[in-house]
């Protein structure tokens, strides 16, 4: 299931962790992964950015630098959830 967003260049999604990227951001709480298979088994919610080789612009991160841990991206991602996805699959 994917759900796009005006607010946001890109997707929210549902997938099995088995098919998380390393530029895919991890909701609830938001964060990055930086090993994909330490994800426990199972479905997770995710933002999939359009342009993963694009900087953040809520911390000033670059592209592949980890935001810092109170980036407002990440924030603003988590509150435009409203709810999880991977609840609803």
């Amino acid at each position: 299931m994917a759900n796009t967003t005006g607010d946001f260049d890109g997707e929210f999604m549902a997938v099995a962790t088995a098919d998380v990227r390393p530029t895919d951001v991890v909701l609830n709480p938001a964060r990055y992964v930086a090993d994909p298979a330490a994800l426990p088994a199972g479905v997770v919610d995710i933002f999939r950015p359009a342009d993963p080789a694009r900087g953040c612009g809520g911390c000033d991160a670059g592209p592949g630098e980890p935001c810092g841990w109170g980036c407002l991206g990440l924030a603003a991602l988590d509150d435009a959830t409203g709810y999880g996805f991977a609840d609803a699959v």
